[in-house]
């Protein structure tokens, strides 16, 4: 080949290589995209955490600037029992995304890659018994985030006082009766040698500090249902508690109330 010949073919390829950069597509990193991102917020060895107690209040805030970029509420169904809690599971199968099962939908507006943490706090129907559960994940303009999505697990129990009445003072005379319904955080029951079992349920008094009366909760033969007698104790004002334990599971619960023990 000719150096003439040479030149000419550089020169081709000169041409070619601008034409295809000209029409190369530039990301404007101003404009910015919707992005869809799904949220399931999960109890640890159980089901979603959905409306029957309350829902979750998922946050989605962006990280370099601390700006709320989506805020509303994971609600809606536990999800499929057969599905989260007895099938095997291949890698790439969704587990937690079922027609009716809770989750939390938002479309977040970025222009550019952007950190964020992913923030849960609930359930909502026990406000002095929240759990939060949080993630830190970048997201992509554009990139939808389906299917499971981000999932956030939360590890703890749901705790009713069923009884006694605590809204007035009770007498010193008699042992004080405790019930109590110990549910998963999805609202699932409890009971021995069903799916759940809560098998460390107490009971107890404290003033100034100290515990005075403590009793097991035995269940009591109804779904959730524990109960158990506190020794009698001098009349005072006391913090009731109920406390559920499964530290194999790193879950816990507890529920305090003042009580009145009069004359």
């Amino acid at each position: 080949m000719s150096r003439l010949s040479i030149v000419y073919v550089a020169a081709l390829w000169a041409l070619a290589g601008c034409s295809s950069n000209a029409n190369v597509r530039r990301a404007d990193l101003t404009t910015p995209q919707a992005t869809r991102v799904v949220t399931h917020v999960v109890t640890h060895d159980a089901k979603l955490i959905g409306t029957t107690v309350g829902g979750v209040r998922v946050t989605i805030r962006d990280v370099a600037t601390d700006r709320i970029l989506a805020e509303g509420l994971h609600n809606g169904g536990t999800g499929d029992t057969k599905r989260i809690m007895q099938d095997t599971h291949k890698r790439g199968d969704t587990i937690f995304t079922a027609a009716d099962g809770a989750k939390y939908e938002a479309t977040v507006s970025i222009a550019a890659p952007t950190l964020v943490d992913v923030l849960a706090e609930g359930p909502l129907g026990y406000p002095d018994q929240l759990i939060r559960a949080s993630k830190r994940v970048l997201l992509l303009p554009g990139r939808d985030v389906r299917g499971d999505g981000i999932v956030l697990e939360m590890h703890g129990y749901v705790i009713d006082l069923l009884g006694p009445d605590t809204t007035q003072a009770l007498p010193a005379s008699s042992p004080l009766k405790i019930r109590a319904r110990v549910r998963m955080l999805c609202s699932c029951p409890t009971q021995p040698g069903g799916m759940w079992e809560v098998r460390d349920v107490v009971a107890r008094l404290v003033l100034d500090n100290k515990v005075v009366s403590e009793t097991p909760l035995v269940y009591a033969g109804e779904p959730s249902v524990y109960s158990g007698e506190l020794a009698r104790v001098a009349s005072g004002v006391y913090q009731l508690e109920v406390i559920a334990a499964n530290p194999a599971a790193a879950t816990f619960g507890i529920v305090r109330r003042r009580i009145t023990i009069a004359r």
